[in-house]
């Protein structure tokens, strides 16, 4: 396993957390968190003895081998032009719409810089990381949070941040169904638990068919004039959801944009 050393995180929200907490399941190198938000780099320093809080921002910077940027995307350029990087320090930006010319640019002379989208599940141990360029110690520290995807390809990379978008529309799904129940009268713990439990067996089914694609799954999930069938065509078009296929190609062209890429 290539060699880390001290973590710092700018910027500490609900996916450096995730980090932090999955790598406390896996390792103990020395991790040290801004302080930004306070109650969550104060809880994350109760939990985890390998855990300091800096005094600001260029603390964590001056203390630690690899930084992770995690900072909101509109107060980016405030909070990282300021800091003063090492040559020797290692760069991994979390963040989804910043460049990596960008990056390269804003962290001089950091010697390597790498982007990555890691999920809230990484904080389990069960998060796909798309991660840009290939690093082999970015991709052992993912390996150890899930699986790490390298990618060598900036505008592919964009695809699998645009993907990361789909999660609180995840929920939304599950919660209109739990809430349908609830309004035909079940009880509302009792709708979410079988909700939840019916999403998660589904969700297995990839790991337990690996050859079969999502078109096969859905063809196999679903009885011809059945009550499957129709809701299937009740809310797809083609096999596809129609609003959320848009969707996604508006956060696509958002993120390329960030990059001055046009559509």
């Amino acid at each position: 396993m290539a060699a880390i050393g001290t973590l710092g995180f700018v910027g500490t929200g609900t996916i450096a957390a995730a980090m932090i907490e999955g790598l406390a399941l896996s390792g103990s190198e020395a991790i040290v968190v801004s302080p930004r938000n306070a109650d969550i780099a104060a809880g994350l320093a109760a939990r985890f003895p390998n855990v300091t809080i800096a005094a600001d921002n260029q603390a964590v910077v001056d203390a630690s081998d690899m930084v992770v940027l995690s900072v909101r995307p509109q107060i980016a350029d405030e909070v990282l032009r300021p800091l003063a990087f090492r040559a020797d320090q290692h760069v991994l930006s979390l963040i989804a719409t910043i460049s990596l010319d960008y990056l390269h640019e804003v962290t001089a002379p950091a010697a390597t810089v790498t982007r990555a989208v890691p999920l809230p599940p990484v904080a389990r141990g069960q998060g796909p990381t798309a991660m840009f360029p290939p690093n082999a110690a970015v991709k052992a520290l993912y390996d150890r949070l899930g699986t790490a995807i390298e990618l060598t390809d900036e505008s592919e990379f964009d695809v699998f941040s645009t993907v990361t978008a789909t999660m609180g529309a995840y929920f939304a799904f599950a919660h209109t169904i739990a809430a349908w129940m609830v309004d035909e009268g079940v009880d509302a713990a009792r709708a979410h638990a079988f909700t939840a439990q019916l999403l998660e067996g589904l969700g297995s089914a990839p790991r337990a068919t690996p050859g079969k694609d999502f078109a096969e799954l859905a063809d196999e999930h679903q009885t011809r004039g059945g009550i499957n069938e129709q809701v299937f065509r009740a809310i797809t078009r083609d096999g596809v959801l129609p609003d959320l296929d848009a969707a996604l190609d508006g956060v696509l062209a958002r993120l390329r944009a960030g990059r001055g890429i046009k559509a």
